[in-house]
Parts: structure tokens; sequence; C-alpha cells
């Protein structure tokens, strides 16, 4: 079931006016009970709001969204959650309470697919869990995102994203050889499990499309980190040798890595012959292409001190712009360290459109880095208040007796089981 979008969504009003989602959108017509927080849930659901499906995220009136208190605010909307909830509804509903949980139990009878990143075991407590849904919506897809997965000896602990970092292998190869292990600087525990979490939903709606039925998804972070892992994992299985921090260069790819220029850092990656050869020339030394020590990949990476410190005396005799110039004119991969202050301001970030507006006050976050021919990018929804669609919602997914809506919705309000802006907040104890 799909819902009605507009395309600028400054208002209550623009949210639900009517017109229609692009029906180009791939999953235009696929509806999303999000019961995610914080980021990796979120983001997950974010990518398939951006596909086109409607996105409902439950929270729980008062609080909402964990994410939402996260300073600073533009327009009473935290920058940290305006990141990752863009094109999505937001209903305030009390699981905890049985009128909120026959709300949420309506909708889910209409819904294409259940994503939450609750600890195993809390969505069963609830009787929510993937059986107890199931029964409503036999065609349902459960996605549950967690630390650990839903099995194995620690599918019980609480993780978050450094916690992940350390645990995956990440953080043992982050830092210098001397220094000690350190996170990397996105929350990469969370965006890459959340990354993995759309894909597995869109697999399994494709699945879903030739066999008729849905299925429980388990998405655990750690094994998603474990994942990108990759190569460091036969290495050490065929050498033996536990792999360990290089700072920014290659353990086995010389030369790769940052050098210092006269006015900041520039990233060099000779990853073959070919572009080694191109560096030596690039560098004015030639000789290098025939010496001994630097002939072969295993030679430079047996002579990797030396080396560094060859090139890092080159490299500090011009600026970061000067060497960009020559490297691109002999075909040597680079590129300069960049903060975000570069980034947000730079050439092809504006020219690939990689940062948009997302209709609330200044805030502007990464868009969809993916460019299809058929259908483009765009915020239907700016990222909402907490509950500001919960009213319009049950209204259109027919939660609300339309004979008694009024009373109802008051109802429901006064006792908090919902939360909408249009409606009074309930009374709290001793007024």
């Amino acid at each position: 079931m799909s819902l009605n979008a507009a395309s600028q969504p400054s208002s209550q009003n623009m949210r639900h006016s009517g017109a229609p989602v692009d029906k180009r959108l791939p999953l235009a017509g696929t509806t999303i009970i999000d019961l995610t927080h914080v980021i990796a849930g979120p983001f997950a659901s974010m990518t398939l709001a951006d596909l086109g499906a409607t996105v409902l995220k439950i929270e729980n009136p008062g609080r909402g969204d964990t994410a939402r208190g996260t300073p600073p605010h533009d327009e009473g909307i935290s920058h940290f959650f305006a990141a990752v909830n863009r094109n999505k509804y937001s209903v305030a509903l009390n699981l905890k309470n049985p009128q909120g949980k026959a709300l949420l139990e309506t909708l889910v009878k209409q819904a294409d697919v259940v994503l939450h990143n609750f600890r195993p075991g809390v969505m069963e407590g609830l009787g929510l869990g993937y059986d107890d849904l199931l029964k409503l919506n036999p065609q349902l897809i459960y996605c549950a995102i967690s630390g650990f997965g839903q099995e194995g000896p620690l599918r019980d602990r609480p993780a978050f994203d450094s916690v992940i970092q350390a645990m995956s292998g990440l953080m043992s190869l982050t830092g210098t050889q001397d220094g000690p292990p350190m996170r990397a600087g996105l929350s990469v525990g969370d965006y890459i499990p959340g990354l993995y979490a759309a894909m597995a939903v869109i697999v399994a709606l494709r699945d879903r499309d030739r066999n008729g039925k849905g299925q429980f998804i388990d998405v655990s972070n750690f094994d998603c980190l474990f994942n990108i892992m990759g190569y460091y994992i036969p290495y050490y299985e065929l050498v033996g040798k536990v792999p360990v921090r290089t700072g920014g260069a290659h353990p086995t790819v010389v030369p790769m890595g940052g050098f210092p220029t006269s006015d900041g850092y520039l990233v060099v990656a000779a990853f073959n012959q070919g572009f080694w050869r191109n560096l030596c020339r690039a560098l004015g030394h030639a000789e290098w292409i025939d010496d001994p020590r630097y002939a072969t990949l295993s030679t430079r990476a047996a002579h990797s001190e030396v080396l560094s410190r060859d090139l890092a005396a080159v490299m500090a005799t011009r600026t970061t712009a000067e060497w960009e110039a020559i490297f691109a004119e002999h075909d040597v991969p680079c590129g300069p360290v960049l903060n975000v202050a570069d980034l947000v301001n730079h050439p092809q970030v504006e020219h690939r459109q990689l940062v948009g507006k997302l209709g609330v006050g200044k805030l502007r976050a990464p868009m969809r880095p993916i460019k299809y021919q058929h259908f483009e990018q765009s915020v239907r929804l700016a990222p909402p208040h907490l509950g500001e669609d919960t009213v319009a919602i049950l209204s259109r997914f027919n939660c609300v007796d339309p004979d008694k809506q009024a009373e109802q919705l008051a109802a429901w309000a006064a006792t908090g089981v919902i939360q909408d802006p249009t409606l009074p907040m309930p009374a709290k104890p001793g007024k």
C-alpha cells in the first residue's frame, strides 16, 4: 500500500497534500513499518525510502528516537536525526499500551516489511515478534538488526559502533603501529550494517515476488563489519601472520598512503607496476624504476621505510595542488586529504549533487550516491517532528472509526497512546 506525499514537505498540509509518489521509483507501493532508532536501522529504512518505499517510523510518544536529542538542532530537528530520517512519516505509538499495540497490528496487516533494531527478545516480549506478526500478515518480511545477531553466545550483549569496530577486528588495523587501536572517524559499525539490511530487504521483496512468501532476516552489526575484513582473513590463514596497524599506509602495496606536501597531505596509490613507473617519472626520479630495491611490489614492500622517506623528501618540495596537477598529467592515482568544509564546497560534490537540502531550516545532508537512468533523487518528506504524521497515517490506514475519529484520537492522546502536534498532550501527574 502506498501513501501520497508532496515533493517539497515543509508543512503538515504539504506532507499529506495528495501529490503521488513517483511511480518510477522501484519501491513505490511498498510499505515499511520502521521500529528502528539511532543510525543502523534508520539508515536502512532511509535507503529504502529514497527508493520510493512508504516508511512509517514508529516512535514512543514523548521521547521518540534517541537521536532526536543530539545537538545542534535546526527548527527543532537534530542534525544527527536528520541525516538518516528523510522521506519518512513519524507515527508516535505507545507499544506497551494494548491500544497502541493494536494500532500497530492494524498497520502491520497492510505492510510489506517490519524493520527493527532492538536486542533479541525485546519484540517478542511485546508480543510483536516474527511469529506473532506472521499470523497477521503471512507474506510479511521481518528484518531484525542487532549487535551480534539472533543466535550465538553474544546475542544478548548490547553493542554500539565502537564496540563493533573493536570486536570485528577493524580497530586492530586502524592507527599507527606504535599507537593504540583507534576507532574509524565515522560510525561504520552502524552505516555498513544499515546498507546490508536495506539490501537484504530488497532481496527478500524480490524473492517474495517469485514465490509469494515473506521471511525472517537476521542482520548482525558484528557479522557485517567482520565481512569487510575481506582479504585480511585469507592473508592471515595463508601466511600465519597477524596483520598490524600501518597508519595511513597499506600493509602489502607500496607506495600507497598519505605524504606531507609543503602545505598539506596528498594520498598516492601506485598499486601496480604501471602506476609505479608513472609515479617515478612524475617525481623526476625515473632511476627508481630500475632500482633493485623498488623494482617489484614485493621488493618495495621489503624496503617500504626507505622508500617512504625518499618519497616524503620529494613530496615536501611542492604544494598539494602542484603535485595533483603533475600526477594528473602522468596518470598517477592521488587525492588530497579533504575535511568536511572542503567537501561541502567541492566542485565534484556539487556537480554530482551529493549534498541536498532536507526541507528543514539550513539542514543539508548527503544524498543517495547512486545515479539511476530512469528516476532521480528527491527529498519528498523532510525529517519529521515526533508524531507529526500520526493522525494522518492512522486515518489513511483505517485505524480509526471514521464516525468517531475525533473522539477516538482525543482519547488516545489523552491517555498517552498516541502523540500528534494537532492533539493535546496527556496531563502530567498532579496537574
